[in-house]
């Protein structure tokens, strides 16, 4: 049976955060009510009236409460018809929304893909399959020697776009050692193109946060680390370089997205491969580089496969990728990143 202490605790809810409170309230309100219809309670008791009594005047303090929060949210949210009179539509403006015009809409460019939103999707889609995400990262993870690359204009941003794109899988994979190498690699190819050492202190901060098994960490680091090497990179006497480590970085997450997809195809994970305007996008941007830079047989090879690779993601809205084109976008992404590393096997 309630009691005053039970009455006082009701009491003591703060009524003036709004609904959510309110609603909270409610639940205890009708707590209380149940336990006054299920127990027997006898009023030729003084003690019991006056628990009666408490309870009641609780409930009236509670009514108040609605009535006031419920004016004060009336008052500060004006009816539509309020909203016309006290803010009319500006010169030129009706009240629907104006249509879309393409010819109005500004290209923003390409930022840097990420793979990750395909990890995290096909996670969704595969509910009753466990993905091997560290068996599939050491599959497809590539293992270089940074000194090894000394083209800064083509091949080290190239290699760069792959090992960023690597550590992101590391993440996904929650492998302290491979991510450990990758920012590594990272910061030594970020190096030769001209990242100064304050600029690439997240890398140390990424080996840091791994070591600790803090992947949250890791990821806001890496994605802050990424930032930073693509602020630099994006100054005008390094785009050429960001174009290519976009490109690389995308074709490697391609490369990974595909061995999952082709491990466990169905229409709807081959949906998650659609996106044949960036692959547009990309070969566009390859095609806005220098002369001297499309003459390299490594920007050739992008520019083969990229054209490829639009054609068999542009399907139709209700189709599907079929399972010998997610194998030919797994190749011809493989071709271009193994091009990029100066190798053909």
């Amino acid at each position: 049976m309630p009691t005053d202490r039970d009455a006082r605790k009701f009491a003591g809810f703060r009524f003036s955060k709004g609904l959510e409170d309110l609603f909270f309230s409610e639940k205890a309100l009708a707590s209380f009510c149940t336990n006054l219809l299920h127990d027997k309670i006898y009023m030729t008791s003084t003690l019991h009236f006056r628990r009666f009594a408490s309870l009641f005047v609780v409930f009236l303090l509670w009514a108040f409460s609605c009535a006031v929060c419920s004016a004060q949210q009336n008052q500060q949210q004006p009816t539509k018809s309020q909203k016309g009179q006290t803010q009319p539509a500006q010169k030129g403006e009706s009240g629907e929304k104006a249509p879309f015009d393409p010819t109005k809409a500004k290209d923003a460019g390409v930022g840097m893909p990420t793979p990750y939103d395909k990890f995290i999707a096909l996670d969704q889609v595969l509910t009753n399959t466990k993905v091997d995400w560290p068996q599939i990262f050491r599959k497809v993870a590539v293992d270089i020697d940074p000194d090894k690359f000394t083209d800064k204009d083509v091949a080290v941003p190239m290699i760069l776009g792959v090992r960023i794109a690597d550590g992101v899988m590391a993440i996904k994979a929650k492998d302290a050692e491979l991510l450990n190498k990758c920012a590594s690699d990272i910061e030594k190819l970020a190096k030769k193109l001209g990242v100064s050492d304050a600029d690439l202190g997240r890398a140390r901060a990424v080996r840091a946060a791994a070591n600790k098994g803090e992947w949250l960490k890791v990821f806001m680091e890496l994605g802050f680390f990424q930032q930073d090497i693509m602020k630099k990179i994006d100054e005008p006497e390094h785009v050429t370089h960001g174009t290519l480590l976009i490109v690389t970085g995308w074709m490697q997450g391609a490369r990974y997205t595909t061995t999952v997809v082709d491990q466990n195809y169905s229409a709807e994970t081959s949906n998650l491969l659609r996106e044949p305007l960036l692959a547009r996008a990309l070969n566009e941007k390859l095609g806005s580089l220098p002369a001297n830079l499309q003459s390299s047989p490594l920007v050739a090879k992008l520019r083969d496969v990229l054209p490829q690779i639009e054609k068999i993601l542009n399907v139709p809205r209700d189709g599907a990728i079929s399972k010998e084109d997610v194998e030919q976008l797994n190749k011809l992404a493989t071709d271009a990143v193994k091009a990029a590393m100066g190798t053909t096997s």
